[in-house]
């Protein structure tokens, strides 16, 4: 995994030719454009993009699809599009009519089946419903019209009251019902209507999703004109000559240079100047490039820095497994992005990232044999699983140990790259420093516990320290000494450096997280287990039921608990820690001028 050298390149040419000569670029695919001018809209034979691009999402979100037709026939585009918005409209309306007729049939079904008479055959009086709550059914009785309890449930009584005129309210306790016109059997009829008629726009839209590749085609021929009449306008043009500039990877020069040969046009391909920031392009492999993704969703390395995609692999797996401490929820994760892999599978992204989450279920199945704990459940010494656990994690001062040797690793890993990096220069000796001092630290702390001999608390480790803190010293500054002033400001600058010692030393303790965070976890799980024990216990009838509520409900929150906290702080130990100690400066991500539309 790394960063992709670039190339500056130039094109020169003739007016006339430089909408062909920036379509063939757009072919090509390899060119970062740098803007020279202002960007513009192209056009498209689409009239309205938006709507297109509407329609595209209503049929990719439809649950069935039909084979998709490669060619319209005689159709347009648009026509194609008319059709699916009249769809989609259509779909709504009848939608809203259901669920519409559902509610007024929930109302209506306790007041019963019934028509109303004509008002003559019932001297015009007239039938007013009241849903009455029945303690309040003392003003109902005082009234002095006739009224009649049609239904009643445990909450409330269904009123009838007859009168010519509306009551006045302030004679009831509540608001008139209104139950409307038709009876339940018509509103059940026009129900089953409504259905019909959105089961068959549900069909017409299965139908019509035959067209998401024309729309979707569509709508990447209008994206690439725009693309195209931005980068023309982003040309440097006079009357008769353009220019236009942007950066490609340096594998493509042959490609280029071959392109631009059979046109009236020239080309000047330049090295990068240290005064230039190209943008950043990252190659990295499918298997391990997930890392480069997650950390790319937060940060994008500069051009002349390092690509921590692979470290990132590594580490935020290995975090992962050790938040998550359970074999059995890590199995569970597996098999949740297994279900998915269709989803997943689609895109460059969504592999990369599908494989790192199936590293990370391994590593984290792995760690959780090792500690022992499937659902929070430990099995017997006696038998193989309890045999492959060998990692007690209720060894607070162990699991403490472990955490901070990852940390302090991790932590050396990135200056040891930012050293790398920046070699030719005397502040790299700083990050080498650190990784020095960082490692006699951790030297120290183990021989003074008891895990490495501890002879070497007394003179080894704290001689490594001295040595990383003397680099830090000497070389954090890039300041020259040119007076007693500058030599003054100097010292001062090399006992800033070495004063952030507090912030490594907090950096490293972020890692407990690690132990913290997969000891709750485990403990919670046990939680559930023992209270659905309890409730087990408690009846042998009603506990089975009570117990697998408790169990199924604890571990899902706990499952979703687990994952949260390992994303979310895996993720931040390699964005804010890693990236402290290894990175100094961000870039931007590397856009290609290539064509959308196959």
């Amino acid at each position: 995994m790394s960063i992709k050298a670039l190339k500056k390149i130039t094109l020169y040419g003739l007016s006339s030719e430089k909408k062909s000569l920036m379509r063939g670029m757009q072919d090509l695919g390899c060119m970062h454009l740098i803007p020279l001018g202002e960007a513009q809209n192209g056009d498209s034979e689409l009239t309205e993009p938006q709507s297109a691009k509407e329609a595209l999402s209503w049929l990719s979100s439809c649950p069935n699809k039909r084979r998709e037709a490669r060619s319209t026939g005689e159709l347009t585009a648009d026509s194609i599009v008319s059709a699916v918005l009249e769809n989609k409209q259509e779909h709504r309306q009848a939608a809203d009519q259901r669920d519409a007729l559902v509610k007024r049939i929930q109302e209506v079904r306790p007041w019963g089946d019934f028509s109303f008479p004509d008002l003559t055959e019932m001297a015009d009086v007239r039938l007013w419903f009241y849903v009455v709550p029945q303690q309040e059914m003392e003003a109902v009785e005082a009234l002095d019209l006739p009224w009649e309890i049609v239904h009643k449930d445990q909450k409330d009584c269904y009123v009838v009251v007859l009168a010519t005129e509306e009551p006045e309210a302030e004679l009831l306790p509540v608001k008139r019902s209104h139950v409307g016109q038709h009876s339940l059997t018509e509103l059940e009829e026009m129900l089953e209507k409504a259905e019909m008629t959105l089961e068959d726009k549900q069909g017409e839209r299965e139908s019509l999703t035959r067209w998401i590749y024309i729309i979707s085609q569509a709508v990447a021929r209008f994206e690439d004109e725009k693309a195209l009449s931005d980068a023309c306008k982003g040309a440097l043009e006079d009357d008769q000559f353009f220019l236009v500039s942007g950066w490609m990877p340096a594998d493509k020069e042959s490609e280029v240079r071959s392109f631009v040969a059979d046109l009236p046009a020239a080309v000047t391909i330049e090295e990068p100047t240290d005064e230039d920031t190209p943008p950043t392009l990252l190659d990295s492999p499918d298997s391990t490039g997930g890392g480069s993704e997650a950390f790319s969703f937060f940060q994008v390395p500069s051009y002349r820095a390092w690509d921590p995609g692979g470290m990132v692999f590594y580490s935020f797996s290995l975090f992962f497994a050790m938040i998550m401490s359970d074999a059995a929820y890590c199995a569970m994760f597996a098999g949740i992005i297994f279900m998915n892999r269709g989803k997943l599978g689609t895109s460059v992204p969504g592999r990369r990232l599908m494989n790192m989450g199936y590293f990370m279920s391994a590593l984290g199945v792995a760690w959780g044999v090792m500690i022992g704990s499937y659902f929070g459940v430990a099995p017997g010494e006696d038998t193989f699983l309890g045999k492959l656990a060998f990692v007690d994690l209720n060894n607070y001062d162990a699991m403490m140990a472990l955490s901070i040797a990852i940390g302090v690793g991790h932590l050396v890993i990135a200056n040891l790259m930012s050293f790398w990096i920046n070699r030719s220069r005397s502040t790299a000796y700083a990050p080498l420093g650190w990784a020095v001092l960082m490692t006699g630290g951790l030297g120290m702390y183990l021989a003074k516990t008891g895990y490495i001999p501890a002879s070497l608390a007394d003179v080894v480790a704290p001689g490594v320290m001295i040595a990383g803190a003397v680099l830090i010293f000497l070389f954090t500054s890039e300041r020259k000494i040119t007076s007693a002033g500058s030599f003054a400001l100097r010292i001062l600058d090399g006992l800033k450096g070495v004063y952030n010692v507090t912030g490594a030393f907090g950096d490293i303790l972020s890692y407990m997280r690690l132990f913290a965070l997969g000891l709750s976890g485990a403990s919670l799980a046990m939680t559930f287990n023992s209270l659905a024990h309890d409730a087990l216990n408690s009846s042998p009838v009603t506990g089975v039921l009570f117990a697998g509520i408790i169990l199924l409900l604890g571990h899902v929150l706990n499952f979703a608990l687990c994952i949260m906290s390992g994303v979310v702080h895996g993720m931040r130990l390699n964005v804010i820690e890693f990236v402290n100690w290894g990175m100094s400066d961000e870039g931007y991500p590397f856009k290609a001028f290539r064509k959308q539309e196959d």
